[in-house]
């Protein structure tokens, strides 16, 4: 009996090295977009701090995988690929350096700044979209909406309420272009994010 036991704790824990070594294999990426390269077009006048809430998500995009949909609705995930965080971690990064590219004063999270506005952000898609079904050379395009809200502190007043949506087409149908893709369709939402708010934040002055 005590020989089984060992033998058992021996498979368990060859068990668990199987297990750790196949999370191992998943590859990780970064999204990476243009704000941290180049200055936007959009300037603000905005002087103010913004506090940029915890980004939220929609159901099933407040993970690391790579999503992927088919026409007949199915998700699915690109194999042994994640990204470096979930995808609210990756727009919070991605938005505040953004935000700053184009004049904002932005800070995620500051719980302690005194903030007068604060923005939310919801992700509503974050995947990359094949157009047809069983086509090994197809190539998906990445699409990403956000829900965006402006809200002033000091009485919890919406000042604007906006949709942002950017989409790029995979140069090819392989994991490095899919994720450059990601990158793009992100950079030409949060620019539309932050014309708007600039747009919004006018009418404040």
């Amino acid at each position: 009996m005590k020989a089984a036991a060992i033998s058992l704790i021996f498979l368990l824990g060859g068990c668990a090295s199987t297990f750790d070594s196949e999370r191992s294999l998943a590859e990780e990426y970064t999204l990476k977009t243009t704000s941290d390269r180049a200055k936007l077009a959009t300037t603000t006048s905005l002087s103010a701090p913004i506090e940029l809430m915890r980004v939220e998500a929609a159901p099933g995009y407040d993970t690391r995988h790579i999503l992927v949909t088919y026409p007949d609705g199915r998700v699915d995930i690109l194999a042994d690929a994640r990204w470096v965080g979930s995808i609210p971690s990756l727009i919070e990064v991605a938005a505040v350096d953004q935000l700053r590219a184009a004049g904002f004063d932005a800070h995620a999270n500051a719980a302690a700044l005194a903030a007068p506005y604060a923005l939310r952000v919801i992700v509503r898609r974050f995947d990359a979209e094949y157009s047809t079904d069983g086509d090994r050379a197809a190539q998906p395009t990445a699409r990403v909406d956000l829900d965006v809200s402006l809200i002033r502190r000091r009485d919890r007043l919406p000042l604007g309420t906006w949709r942002v949506s950017g989409e790029a087409a995979a140069a090819e149908n392989r994991r490095t272009a899919i994720v450059s893709a990601f990158g793009l369709a992100t950079h030409l939402a949060l620019e539309g994010l932050s014309k708007e708010l600039s747009a919004v934040t006018a009418l404040q002055q």
